[in-house]
């Protein structure tokens, strides 16, 4: 591996009229926070004369010196030259808005690349998602909103860098652009060859600085892609560009999670996943059989197996095993993982494009029933047909909720799920059905747990789901059925969350005296259960009485939701209700929810 390390400041760094760094599209969004900006801003505020700050390195894949541009391929250090690509194009607004032409003039050259002949570039080209945000909020110096554009993260750094600057005098900015483009160093390294280009980034990035899992199963895929043919790291190079598009939004590293959990039929742990996949590609990818190093992942897991304390190991942490008649290509392993994020976004999103299957994820997301994405993954991209996964989703729906109020251990519902990998896409039903049939919590034990289960904060989501689904039992279509599921409505406490302070009273009324002996040591136990929640739209006003709930009626009367608007035939309501509605509504859950 030939590197060619360069210690610059940023002018020296910038100062190359011809070349122009590009963050390839396989790169993730830019997701510094306003901490980091503010710490580097700081940085470089506190450096005294001749003091120097390093802002660390930067990996560039060179190619060919030309007379036009080069485009030097960034590696590694995208997230800081972005940050500091940001700085100086504020800053050179912030000076041209003062009428310090000369100041704003300079930065605009260093923010520019061009060869003899041709046209100016950015000296920082974008070519990742983040492309046209980017170039949207330099040309937007006014504020801008934050749901004017997709990364939230970027329209945050232009403005926190913005509004700081604001409050400063444009002599003090001066000084603080000088330091920064004199006074912080970054060391560059040169790497010709894309397979070194990975590896150095991997040899980096293995020393103390903590990777997420999604950054280092790139830098695996790509570094590989790289020592099997330059047309292999171009199919990759693409392939990633697409899988980050399509996880957009959504959290990648759970993605490669549930992916292999639907790759392999078994329960993995987030701490295992880079370990997981890397065994997964040398073992499955035909084209790593000839790679020399391809051992070291296969025994990797049996060497951390022995070296950790063996009471800490998972029975399901043990090593997966491969089908020796699984092996793919490459490109058909790059066309799996495409697949799966396509699907993996819509699971999470809920946003199929189908409103039937979209209500099923809707729900399953709102019971939090993440444990059943890398199963509902498979069947998808097995080309399950439509109408057997509205079946399997019922039976999920129905199974999953009853073992979360029965309070099941999430990691045996999980591996259930993991083993229900190896079902057959096409025909999953007797299967699954039998699974769910061994594994359900029996209506007793069903009716009871939901009866007396606290729906808190954490959980809110859960409880509205109960109450949309058992307001619909019985009465066919709702006639504000487009109500339900919207923002508007929200999950009500009968009896307030809040009973003691004295703006609750004057908020919600004197429950305390109204609840009777014990009201407030009664309520901490009493208050979250399906009994004294309901669903109401808009904003609740009462008047504070001794009688609170009288009050509370008169808003309830006026509510088109039967469960809420069937409080007001109550002459009252105590804790003695509350246990008989949430009974009451324990009884219609059996009925809703039945086993499999």
């Amino acid at each position: 591996m030939k590197i060619t390390p360069s210690s610059l400041t940023l002018n020296q760094l910038f100062g190359s009229a011809n070349e122009q760094f590009v963050i390839p599209s396989y790169q993730r969004r830019y997701s510094w926070r306003e901490r980091q900006i503010f710490e580097l801003i700081e940085d470089i505020d506190l450096l005294e004369d001749g003091d120097v700050h390093l802002l660390g390195s930067i990996v560039c894949l060179t190619g060919d010196h030309t007379a036009g541009v080069n485009k030097l391929e960034l590696v590694d250090g995208q997230q800081r030259l972005t940050t500091v690509c940001i700085l100086l194009e504020c800053l050179k607004q912030k000076f041209h808005s003062e009428g310090d032409a000369t100041r704003a003039q300079e930065l605009a050259r260093l923010l520019t690349a061009q060869s003899y002949t041709g046209p100016a570039v950015p000296k920082v080209a974008l070519d990742s998602i983040d492309r046209e945000d980017f170039q949207h909020l330099v040309s937007s110096p006014q504020e801008v909103s934050l749901d004017t554009c997709g990364n939230r993260h970027l329209t945050g750094a232009f403005r926190t860098i913005r509004v700081w600057m604001s409050d400063c005098e444009v002599q003090d900015l001066a000084v603080f652009s000088y330091k920064l483009m004199n006074n912080a160093q970054i060391v560059r390294l040169d790497v010709s060859r894309s397979k070194d280009a990975f590896k150095l980034f991997e040899t980096i990035n293995n020393r103390g600085l903590k990777l997420s899992p999604t950054d280092i199963i790139k830098n695996f895929v790509l570094g590989n892609a790289a020592r099997f043919g330059e047309n292999d790291l171009d199919r990759a190079r693409g392939a990633w560009a697409k899988i980050i598009a399509l996880l957009d939004g959504v959290d990648t590293d759970a993605f490669f999670r549930y992916f292999l959990i639907s790759t392999t039929s078994q329960r993995i742990t987030m701490s295992h996943v880079v370990r997981e996949f890397r065994r997964l590609f040398m073992n499955e990818v035909v084209e790593a059989e000839k790679l020399p190093d391809r051992h070291l992942y296969a025994d990797e897991m049996e060497d951390d197996i022995q070296n950790e304390n063996e009471s800490e190991i998972n029975i399901d942490d043990v090593p997966i095993q491969i089908d020796a008649s699984a092996r793919l290509s490459f490109e058909e392993f790059l066309g799996r993982l495409i697949a799966s994020a396509k699907v993996f976004g819509q699971l999470i999103l809920a946003k199929t494009g189908d409103g039937q299957i979209d209500r099923h994820l809707r729900n399953l997301r709102m019971i939090k029933a993440g444990q059943t994405y890398g199963f509902l993954m498979h069947l998808i991209v097995g080309n399950i047909e439509r109408k057997t996964l509205l079946n399997v989703l019922k039976l999920t729906e129905n199974f999953v909720l009853r073992r979360h109020i029965c309070r099941e251990r999430s990691n045996e519902t999980e591996a259930l799920f993991s083993r229900l990998c190896s079902v057959d896409p096409l025909d999953p039903v007797a299967a699954v059905r039998a699974a769910y049939r061994e594994s359900c919590p029996t209506d007793e034990k069903f009716r009871e747990e939901f009866t007396t289960a606290a729906f808190t904060s954490n959980i809110i989501d859960r409880a509205r789901y109960c109450l949309e689904q058992l307001e619909l039992l019985g009465h066919g279509k709702h006639d504000e059925l487009a109500v339900l599921g919207s923002s508007d409505v929200h999950v009500e406490h009968i009896i307030p969350q809040k009973i003691k302070t004295k703006r609750a009273k004057e908020e919600f009324g004197d429950w305390v005296t109204y609840l009777g002996p014990n009201a407030e040591s009664h309520h901490p136990k009493m208050v979250s259960r399906i009994g004294n929640l309901t669903l109401f739209a808009g904003q609740l006003n009462i008047t504070a009485s001794n009688n609170p709930f009288a009050a509370k009626k008169n808003a309830y009367k006026e509510s088109s939701i039967r469960i809420t608007n069937g409080l007001c035939q109550m002459s009252a309501f105590k804790f003695k209700h509350l246990v008989e509605r949430s009974n009451s509504l324990a009884e219609l859950a059996v009925k809703r929810w039945p086993a499999p």
